[in-house]
């Protein structure tokens, strides 16, 4: 059973796609996505605050991804490994409610459920790089699908 968190980043990890691949952060276009998204209020507010939070800070979240990543440029990753690795960072460093290693942990299952496991083995290494401040050479990430 998913706990309420994890439905929360998952709905999250899907608006923030729409809103990338989409191009916009139309307000009414986010509000047609809740209403089709079946989430509680509690995974909602959860969500709404990820996103929003994610958005704010995405260029610091950005600076901050790409100096962890030697050899790799954040905008030629998958749309969905980039935005795990932005919602990780941003709970890890901007909304800090949960301990690192959940915060990476979830981003990891988030990355399985979405994508594959060289991916996720790529998302944990970049988020381990982030919360060490270490920079290293990472293994490539599975080229999306879909």
């Amino acid at each position: 059973m998913k706990t309420l968190r994890r439905q929360a980043r998952a709905f999250a990890l899907q608006l923030l796609y729409q809103t990338e691949v989409g191009q916009t952060a139309d307000p009414r276009s986010q509000e047609r996505f809740w209403e089709h998204s079946k989430a509680s209020k509690k995974a909602g507010r959860f969500a709404r605050g990820l996103v929003e939070q994610t958005l704010e800070h995405r260029e610091e979240i950005d600076r901050a991804l790409t100096a962890v990543m030697e050899n790799w440029r954040l905008e030629r990753l998958p749309v969905v490994v980039r935005n795990v690795l932005r919602l990780g960072a941003c709970e890890m460093r901007i909304i800090a409610s949960e301990p690192v290693a959940v915060v990476i942990n979830e981003a990891v299952e988030l990355t399985r459920t979405f994508m594959d496991e060289d991916s996720a083995r790529f998302v944990n290494g970049v988020l381990e790089r982030l919360h060490r401040g270490v920079e290293a050479p990472l293994p490539p990430p599975a080229a999306e699908t879909g």
